[in-house]
């Protein structure tokens, strides 16, 4: 402000003053030249008629903007797709490869699921068949076989659509330490193995149930991406079984374990 209200007074770029060194002498010791220019600085130049040296000092409008650089836009996480999604698992990326399936789910299940952040169950069928059975060849071929969609529902039909025993055979409950056989939740993600290792628990990857517990993924096993391949292989499995002799009605009545009978379930991790 100072500056600016210098400049006013300088008007018209350009003034003298004049410094008689305290008399009434018509020869003036010293003469002080102050202008301005388009730059908005000011210029201050002291000539004295007793010696040929001149004086100058300048100074720059602080009233002037500073231009400034806008900040670096925060790295945003890729946008999901098929295509990342291979290259994460091909590259052995199991945790962020779990990441995008999920946001893959989200993505296909419509505008709905993308404003929430989340899938319901009932929003599967929006999922076409060829995205599904995508994300699932994806995980085979990079698992030897070993995780992916089809993988665990085999394994949930194995376990007669019982989720807690789905839940111990996949890895997702571990077993405790005590005297009475016991089983409890893994945390999410610390206690889940990402890692392709020989003690991997078969389909313990991709952890869709993370999304929105075993509705969703209930929905997921029984999407028609995957029923013509589970009938193949059940009327495969009852060949096989006719074939040894045994009815297909042997296992049925099978009650639960004994520590699975009170067991309180929790779909929430």
């Amino acid at each position: 402000m100072a500056n600016a209200s210098l400049q006013s007074f300088l008007l018209p770029q350009h003034h003298s003053f004049v410094n008689t060194g305290g008399s009434h002498d018509s020869s003036p010791s010293a003469l002080l030249k102050l202008s301005t220019n388009s730059s908005s600085s000011i210029s201050f130049r002291l000539y004295s008629n007793t010696s040929p040296s001149v004086t100058t000092t300048s100074t720059t409008n602080s009233s002037a903007p500073t231009p400034v650089t806008p900040a670096a836009a925060a790295d945003s996480p890729p946008t999901p797709s098929i295509d990342l999604l291979g290259r994460q698992l091909a590259a052995g990326d199991y945790r962020q490869a779990d990441e995008t399936t999920r946001a893959l789910l989200i993505e296909l299940a419509g505008e709905s699921a993308r404003r929430r952040g989340y899938v319901f169950f009932s929003e599967v069928q929006f999922i076409s068949v060829e995205d599904l059975r995508a994300i699932d060849k994806l995980w085979k071929e990079h698992s030897n076989g070993k995780f992916g969609y089809s993988v665990q529902r085999r394994l949930w039909e194995k376990s007669r659509c019982d989720f807690t025993r789905f839940f111990i055979k996949v890895g997702w409950m571990k077993k405790l330490d005590t005297e009475i056989e016991q089983y409890n939740y893994r945390a999410f993600p610390d206690e889940f193995i990402w890692e392709m290792k020989d003690d991997t628990p078969e389909g313990h990857l991709p952890l869709t149930n993370a999304l929105r517990g075993t509705q969703l993924l209930g929905n997921i096993f029984t999407h028609p991406a995957f029923v013509e391949e589970s009938q193949e292989n059940q009327a495969a499995a009852e060949e096989s079984v006719t074939a040894a002799g045994q009815s297909k009605d042997d296992n049925k009545g099978r009650e639960r374990p004994n520590f699975m009978k009170d067991f309180k379930p929790n779909y929430s991790f």
